[in-house]
């Protein structure tokens, strides 16, 4: 799976979750909300009709009395009447009370019996509200009779209506009455506080779940991040590793990350890298056979002199372990020894000076001695490196020496002699394969392989032939080189003419096959892609500005364009490479045709 692809859906998934818990919450908070509108609303009617029941109650019973004043009044044969309506009509307003109560009543009942849908909780028990109505239903139909009964005495005897009225009416009313409908009020309140303590309950306990819900979006989440992150941090830790790994010489180490991301990708160029490294470099483990193999002896200290490494040579000197030796002082083995040696500058890092040794058994071996130093961070001495030679007879010490020397020699020589050779055989296989080619492409691609090994092959012809082995004249291999890619292409129908301008220049190995390849490709280049009428010229430039080299090709073509600058070009990709390894910058630009520059800083060549 791609990098952007484990991203854009760890985002999605973490979205989603929230999403749903915000959707979830402002549900919640709607259908709270509406409830306690509903609830609201509901009690608001209870309570107005349960004041509805005692109003006509109330209105029945004074318009009760006012037909006792009346019948009062009349008993005095007063005309006066307080409501200043007749008998007929008070009878008849006493009656619309009543009904009134009795519609409030049956309003009140119904609702009380409706039940919302609660999706939180089971509504509250209103079987005693149901209850306390049934028995105020009860008790006002022996009020409605009582009044019934009063308005059947005679309106004449007055006396007997105000007893009945006083003894029974009244006290009924205020006694059975009265208190039944204040018990109906604070049972309703009673009834929807409860609804409401238990929707906020509901609620605080919705809350609960979404903070828990939250909680454990967060912790897919977190563990989503380090998903993604692993996915990315230990591919590059592993390969942070083995470029450490490969920087320290072991080029045998491999990331082996199978992954189709483009860490995956990484990952197996630089596994490739580091295979042809192992091929075309010397190897930590090649280096330390080869020290192993000296016949020198060799001691590696560190910035106090306390020894730290001796080869197999030096421990045979001195009969002595290398237990025994490492962590002593250098001078401790040293019977003679110049004091300068063990100064923090001895002048000329290549003089060699003159001790004797002194084994385990207390023997005395003349040697030459000489000091190199292993430099870290900001050019400081991090250890110091002593080599010694058996001296014991002059000449015995100068053809050991000279053995020695030719030994290693011999032996580099024969390296870049088998390499060239090699690359002879390859580049002999890749021009067979070119002519067998039936493919223009395939033709071109072979030839540029070709050449590339040639030009590698000839660093290590050069090298061959001259007196150093880390070192080459780079004009004169560059002589050569042009010489060799002008026969490939030139023939009877280009007119491409090749000059060069070359400065003399020394390169060491390390930096001579990667400007070479580098050249090599551009002038390759030149060739193939710069004239469009088969004719023109193309200039290779190489020499100093100043303490760094400019190497330069030119022509007068067509020029660079936008899309020559592809990034997923080989070519391009080849060359960016091959600067990057010079620790040069790379300039592209047009002027009369295409201009390339690399402009690097030469490594120290010490010439023996």
């Amino acid at each position: 799976m791609k990098l952007s692809t484990k991203l854009i859906s760890s985002f999605l998934i973490v979205a989603l979750f929230v999403g749903g818990i915000g959707f979830t919450a402002s549900f919640f908070n709607d259908v709270v909300k509406d409830q306690v509108t509903y609830e609201s609303d509901k009690a608001i009617q209870e309570v107005t009709l349960a004041g509805e029941l005692g109003l006509q109650l109330f209105k029945s019973l004074t318009r009760t009395q006012y037909l006792l004043e009346d019948s009062y009044r009349e008993s005095l044969s007063m005309e006066y009447s307080r409501s200043n309506k007749t008998k007929k009509v008070q009878i008849a307003e006493i009656k619309k009370s009543l009904g009134k109560f009795e519609q409030s009543l049956e309003e009140l009942r119904t609702l009380v019996k409706k039940e919302p849908e609660n999706i939180f909780e089971h509504p509250v028990d209103s079987s005693e509200v149901l209850r306390l109505l049934e028995n105020l239903e009860k008790k006002y139909r022996n009020y409605s009779a009582l009044l019934t009964q009063f308005q059947n005495i005679s309106s004449n005897n007055y006396q007997d209506r105000k007893e009945f009225f006083t003894v029974t009416i009244e006290p009924y009313f205020r006694s059975n009455l009265l208190p039944n409908i204040e018990q109906l009020r604070n049972q309703i309140h009673q009834n929807h506080q409860q609804q409401i303590a238990g929707l906020n309950s509901q609620l605080d306990r919705v809350g609960y779940i979404l903070v828990i819900a939250t909680g454990i979006v967060l912790i897919i989440a977190i563990a989503l991040s380090m998903f993604v992150y692993r996915s990315i941090a230990n591919p590059i830790a592993k390969i942070a590793d083995a470029a450490q790994s490969l920087g320290r010489g072991n080029l045998q180490n491999r990331i082996n990350y199978d992954s189709n991301d483009e860490l995956g990708e990484l990952s197996d160029t630089f596994d490739q890298m580091a295979e042809n490294l192992s091929k075309t470099t010397v190897s930590r483990d090649y280096v330390d056979s080869i020290i192993e193999a000296m016949v020198d002896l060799l001691v590696v200290t560190d910035g106090n002199f306390k020894i730290l490494r001796v080869n197999s040579a030096a421990l045979k000197t001195l009969d002595r372990t290398e237990d025994e030796l490492v962590g002593i002082s250098v001078d401790s083995i040293f019977e003679e020894m110049p004091e300068v040696i063990l100064g923090e500058s001895i002048g000329d890092a290549n003089k060699t000076y003159t001790g004797k040794l002194k084994d385990k058994n207390g023997h005395l071996i003349p040697v030459s001695i000489s000091r190199g130093t292993i430099k870290g961070e900001e050019e400081r001495v991090k250890e110091y490196v002593f080599v010694a030679s058996d001296i014991s007879s002059e000449k015995a010490a100068q053809q050991k020496i000279a053995e020695s020397l030719k030994e290693k020699e011999v032996l580099l020589a024969e390296i870049h002699h088998r390499v060239k050779n090699n690359l002879a055989v390859i580049s002999g296989l890749l021009q067979m394969q070119m002519w067998e080619s039936e493919s223009s492409n395939a033709k071109s691609a072979l030839q540029q392989s070709h050449l590339r090994v040639q030009s590698i092959a000839l660093v290590h012809e050069k090298l061959y032939q001259s007196e150093s082995l880390s070192y080459i004249q780079f004009n004169r291999y560059l002589d050569d080189l042009l010489a060799t890619i002008s026969d490939v292409y030139m023939d009877d129908n280009s007119d491409i003419e090749m000059q060069s301008n070359l400065e003399e220049i020394t390169l060491t190995v390390n930096q001579a096959i990667p400007c070479a390849l580098l050249i090599n490709e551009l002038v390759n280049n030149a060739f193939k892609y710069a004239f469009d009428s088969g004719s023109g010229v193309i200039s290779v430039t190489v020499k100093r500005s100043g303490d760094q080299v400019l190497t330069k090709v030119a022509d007068n073509g067509i020029g660079i364009h936008e899309e020559d600058r592809n990034p997923e070009s080989m070519g391009l990709n080849l060359v960016r490479t091959l600067a990057k390894q010079l620790n040069g910058v790379l300039k592209f630009y047009n002027d009369d045709g295409a201009h390339i520059e690399v402009l690097f800083t030469p490594e120290e060549v010490t010439k023996i």
